[in-house]
């Protein structure tokens, strides 16, 4: 078998044959079979929607999961067709640029877009989204992960047995001298097509699964190669599949804690899905609305500590809530904790009960969720209620990311000041509470990079960030420095594997970059 660099000039020699075939192809009127075969006539007409209210009368939203405001798309499976038959593939936005060639194209290309913007309504089978994909071949590359050590059971209670406390900085600065992942370049790893919004780490230790979600709505799945392929093989390429399963952004990806065969993922068009990876099916869980019929984007959301199947959400909104995902709501009861977009929640671990925000309004706060209070002074709206306030923090600019340490009790938080600030919470304080260390850090990202957000270890005190400088910095709850990963561009979106030293990026074009602490030869 030859080395790495062999394998990787062989693989670019490959592309390059390739790309020479494609420009020899007519592609005319490709744009027009692409419509016939997904059934797009005449653009549909859109329900004409209210402008929102300034003032609220009630907490309460709707949950319409039924309900589509706007044409919705279906699988195959759906429609009454057989998995087999033809549709329209998994493209993106370049691709159906490239296939338009005339202003006729464009006309049909503006249907096609119409369709690709549309929301999936209803329980599917993911893999009827992909056309000529063996469906054995597919449902074969994710059986490894539903057979998994944390398949059954709370997840949260076999992390506590691999949680471990700080140790020497120097002992943390050596484990986390991390290597780049060098089988495929990272110019290869499109887990999306368009600007990553979410990264997840599946908690497998036997191979490595990598989710992604980007701006378009597309979740990728990555199977990690652990081993160098046949370089005689000239179709070896990552194993990457993608579906496109949301039309606005991918807000969040996680495990379900008492089954990590199946993913959660949440969108900002207001979409929760499920992904069982043993089948690839893909279960509507609800879809959140406004009185008005439109969605309530999903900002952040992450499942209860003492309870599995809670599920605890925030929106773009300012709202919150929390519902049991064993039952499809009819209708979700809202309560406002900010009155501008929350980017960010977490749960307090020493005390389940409290959770942290960080908001567009400059604020990071800490609330009791035992508690309800009526007509909070602090808002502008009328007639809601929301939970108690136990602390906040001021900042100058707003506050991107929220995230409390597994162990000793520190909470993180990192906005446009371009500072990360630490925060000592093992007390339960009131009132204002100040930053026991600030750190200098670039974290504006302006339109073309996601938001930088600073996040623990789900079993060490240790967090990372993505730096502007093209890196992944590594802190320990105390502020010491451990790493600093230098990548080719901006790993703006993060993940850790939640038991092993793992951690993963993804930047503006949908490519991802890999680092663990595997030596290779």
């Amino acid at each position: 078998m030859l080395g790495n660099n062999e394998f990787r000039q062989r693989r670019l020699e490959n592309i390059k044959r390739n790309n020479d075939l494609l420009k020899k192809l007519n592609l005319n009127g490709m744009s027009s079979q692409l419509k016939r075969e997904a059934g797009v006539g005449e653009k549909p007409k859109l329900k004409a929607v209210p402008p929102p209210k300034k003032k609220v009368s009630k907490g309460t939203l709707k949950s319409e999961a039924k309900t589509a405001v706007i044409p919705t798309r279906r699988s195959r499976r759906l429609r009454g067709e057989s998995a087999e038959a033809d549709g329209i593939p998994n493209v993106n936005d370049s691709e159906l640029m490239k296939v338009v060639g005339n202003s006729d194209a464009g006309r049909e290309l503006d249907g096609l877009q119409e369709l690709k913007n549309t929301q999936l309504v209803g329980d599917i089978k993911l893999g009827d989204l992909l056309k000529d994909e063996d469906k054995s071949e597919l449902l074969a590359k994710f059986k490894v992960y539903s057979d998994g050590s944390f398949s059954s059971g709370d997840f949260f209670e076999e992390l506590k047995k691999h949680q471990r406390p700080t140790t020497e900085i120097k002992q943390l600065q050596t484990e986390f001298q991390l290597s780049q992942y060098e089988i495929y370049d990272p110019k290869e790893l499109a887990i999306g097509y368009e600007r990553i919004t979410a990264m997840y780490f599946h908690p497998s230790q036997e191979k490595k699964l990598i989710v992604g979600g980007d701006t378009g709505g597309t979740v990728g799945l990555w199977n990690v190669a652990d081993e160098m392929p046949d370089l005689n093989d000239e179709l070896a390429e990552p194993e990457i599949t993608r579906f496109k399963m949301f039309s606005r952004n991918v807000a969040k990806i996680d495990t379900f804690p008492a089954d990590s065969s199946k993913l959660l993922t949440a969108s900002y068009d207001g979409s929760l899905r499920s992904i069982h990876l043993d089948n690839l099916n893909s279960e509507e869980l609800a879809v959140l609305k406004n009185d008005y019929g439109e969605p309530l984007g999903i900002s952040d959301c992450q499942f209860s500590y003492s309870d599995p199947n809670l599920l605890l959400i925030t929106t773009l909104g300012g709202e919150f809530t929390q519902f049991d995902l064993r039952a499809k709501p009819n209708a979700i009861n809202f309560l406002r904790l900010s009155d501008k977009k929350i980017g960010s929640m977490a749960i307090n671990p020493k005390r389940v009960y409290e959770i942290a925000t960080g908001s567009l309004d400059r604020t990071l706060k800490i609330w009791d969720m035992r508690k309800i209070v009526v007509n909070p002074d602090w808002s502008q709206y009328e007639e809601f209620s929301s939970h108690e306030v136990v602390s906040t923090y001021e900042s100058r600019l707003s506050i991107s990311a929220i995230s409390f340490s597994p162990i000793d009790g520190t909470l993180v938080c990192n906005g446009y000041d371009n500072t990360i600030r630490l925060f000592d919470v093992n007390d339960n304080i009131r009132g204002h509470i100040s930053p026991k260390l600030t750190i200098q850090h670039n974290c504006k990202t302006g339109r073309w990079v996601s938001i930088l957000k600073a996040k623990f270890k789900p079993n060490m005190d240790v967090f990372a960030i993505a730096n502007m400088k093209r890196a992944i910095d590594i802190y320990s709850s105390s502020g010491e420095q451990l790493a600093h990963l230098p990548t080719s561009t901006v790993p703006a979106v993060l993940s850790w594997h939640p038991l092993q030293n793992w951690i993963v990026g993804g930047n503006s074009s949908g490519k991802v970059f890999l680092f663990t602490n595997e030596q290779r030869d």
